[in-house]
């Protein structure tokens, strides 16, 4: 959709709203003035948020990380780029942009420290572990492979986490924190299940409650394909005791992606591999679309410390070091993404 704002002419898609706009405007802004004018085609319409096909993928990547980002792709840890990580706005290259930078830095550990939602007991980052202590898109894939700890991972779907970093807590002891992020997404990802075809008994998914379908996991069209998000749970139901107002399964909608990551964090900690897995959210500070889910998370699990979250301002007010590196980045970014 062309649109004019301020007096410049932008082509958006035709959906966005007031808080995507504004997220939308500024990097394209950016992408503008440092690496083209030119827009993307998207099924045959022209888009400023798409870069055209003659610009390569790393484009939007902070060009220090990229030499360790390819070696990362050549080994075990290598992660899937979404279908549109080409795009500007895609958030797996803000967030790749956003803890990538932080986490190779010698001061890292220090930082985390002061991002709110940092495990309490977080000491340092494991660096024998995973990639250099990290990875982005994690499932467990060191851990069982195929169709992983949740029995959900195949090539088209899964549960995974967008950054995880495994630490050593104070007493020494392997520990992970999961991260979900989020750019300018109006929703967490809704139930799979519920929107299926497939699925016989949708009735279940507005008339049944959390404790019914725990107590009958195959009301839910996840458990009778193999997925186990209600073993998991109803392993884990006394940390799902909060009261909210909800009618049918509090899961179907935005609360599907939090409650699997959530489950994600269980099973990699039931497999012992891990002493503590922990989950959070990053999400762009500007986009307030998504506090309801999250507020809504949280009164679900009674403010558990299993679940936290925080914004990408967050994490750059904890990068209070004078270290030249972490200074340069930091204005790179906030240049791209900070408004």
């Amino acid at each position: 959709m062309e649109k004019t704002i301020n007096g410049v002419k932008y082509y958006l898609p035709s959906n966005l709203n007031l808080e995507q706009t504004d997220i939308y405007i500024h990097i394209i802004d950016w992408k503008r003035k440092n690496i083209t004018t030119q827009r993307g085609l998207y099924r045959g319409h022209e888009y400023d948020a798409i870069l055209p096909v003659e610009i390569t993928f790393p484009a939007m990547m902070y060009k220090p990380i990229i030499p360790l980002l390819k070696k990362m792709q050549q080994g075990k840890f290598a992660y899937k780029p979404h279908k549109f990580a080409h795009h500007a706005v895609s958030s797996q290259t803000a967030c790749i942009n956003l803890f990538m930078p932080l986490l190779l830095s010698e001061d890292a550990n220090r930082i985390l420290q002061k991002i709110p939602g940092c495990p309490s007991d977080f000491n340092k980052i494991a660096r024998n572990k995973l990639f250099h202590g990290f990875c982005f898109e994690y499932w467990g894939q060191d851990i069982k492979q195929e169709a992983g700890v949740l029995n959900d991972h195949s090539k088209r779907a899964g549960t995974d986490a967008d950054v995880a970093i495994a630490y050593y807590n104070m007493e020494d002891k392997l520990c992970l924190w999961l991260i979900e992020h989020k750019l300018s997404e109006k929703e967490f990802t809704k139930c799979g299940a519920y929107t299926s075809e497939a699925n016989s008994y949708k009735e279940n998914c507005t008339q049944c409650t959390l404790v019914d379908i725990a107590n009958s996991p195959k009301k839910c069209h996840y458990h009778i394909i193999g997925y186990k998000y209600w073993n998991i749970l109803k392993m884990n139901l006394n940390r799902f005791q909060g009261s909210i107002d909800f009618t049918g399964c509090p899961f179907k909608d935005g609360l599907n992606q939090l409650w699997r990551n959530q489950m994600l964090a269980f099973a990699l900690q039931g497999t012992g591999a891990y002493h503590a897995v922990t989950f959070s959210v990053c999400h762009h500070a500007k986009n307030t679309m998504l506090d309801k889910s999250i507020n809504r998370y949280k009164a679900l699990t009674c403010g558990d410390q299993m679940f936290s979250s925080f914004t990408n301002y967050d994490v750059l007010n904890a990068v209070t070091t004078q270290e030249y590196d972490l200074q340069k980045w930091g204005q790179w970014y906030k240049d791209i993404y900070c408004f």
